[in-house]
């Protein structure tokens, strides 16, 4: 199947992704190729590029930017790093897709949906294209609702949970974000009693300090932490639309680690 066929099925979907100003897009290649065999991946490390080598791999559909950052105006390491990924990409024939938009808020199988799912909480059905969530009746303490969520997220490589505010904090309802859209302000206004949020979506010298100061917990996880389960279900959707093609979720197993006194 040509790369463009699977990319005509996404970018036929999602009436919130604006596709005149969209992160959707191909970063590196063709959509020519031939293929059978795709990588879905969070975000394409040079871990996940060896790995498509070693697979015979020519496409891979990543989440997050590849490259870093774009800009005319580079660090010179960044710039390095990106041209040293372009010439992998190069020299093994592979073309790299970002899929970020469209699947944050994809029904049931975007990112949004599946962290959700993984939360194992009440959360009440989402209306239009919010990026937050909120779970009714969690009837846990702040410490308690850790221990949870670090059982759910040990699967996605995250080994403990940072908790800034009151351990003691009996919360009812509890408000999540999708990645880094972890708004807590806007969280705020439904009355929850803690927020889950990501680390980049969240800064200490505003978000942090004011909700400190309006006693909200915050219970922080890492950005791929959120997104994984997510990514995930991407390849699950594109293997039961594309039966002719084979779609691997891969996932950026560095891992993330709180590490105890």
């Amino acid at each position: 199947m040509k790369i463009r066929k699977i990319l005509d099925l996404l970018e036929s979907q999602g009436e919130w992704v604006n596709r005149n100003c969209t992160r959707d897009r191909i970063l590196f290649g063709d959509d020519q190729k031939d293929v059978d065999k795709v990588i879905v991946c969070w975000v394409a490390t040079n871990d996940i590029i060896d790995q498509a080598i070693e697979q015979d791999v020519h496409f891979i559909i990543t989440h997050e930017n590849a490259f870093y950052m774009a800009s005319t105006s580079l660090p010179t390491p960044i710039y390095e790093a990106q041209k040293e990924k372009e010439m992998l990409l190069k020299e093994n024939d592979i073309t790299l897709y970002r899929c970020h938009d469209l699947w944050d808020l994809y029904p049931e199988y975007g990112v949004r949906d599946c962290w959700a799912k993984v939360l194992e909480l009440n959360f009440e059905d989402v209306e239009g294209h919010s990026f937050l969530r909120y779970a009714h009746d969690v009837n846990m303490t702040v410490k308690e609702l850790s221990h949870h969520i670090n059982e759910r997220i040990e699967p996605y490589y995250q080994y403990g949970i940072e908790v800034i505010g009151d351990l003691d904090k009996k919360v009812n309802i509890l408000g999540i974000g999708t990645g880094a859209c972890t708004d807590v302000f806007e969280m705020s206004t439904h009355n929850v009693d803690a927020c889950l949020v990501s680390d980049d979506g969240i800064n200490n010298w505003i978000a942090v300090q004011w909700a400190m100061d309006h006693d909200l917990p915050l219970l922080v996880i890492n950005h791929m932490t959120c997104e994984a389960p997510g990514i995930k279900c991407l390849a699950d959707y594109l293997n039961k639309e594309l039966s002719e093609v084979s779609f691997t979720y891969l996932p950026n197993t560095y891992g993330i680690h709180h590490i105890e006194k």
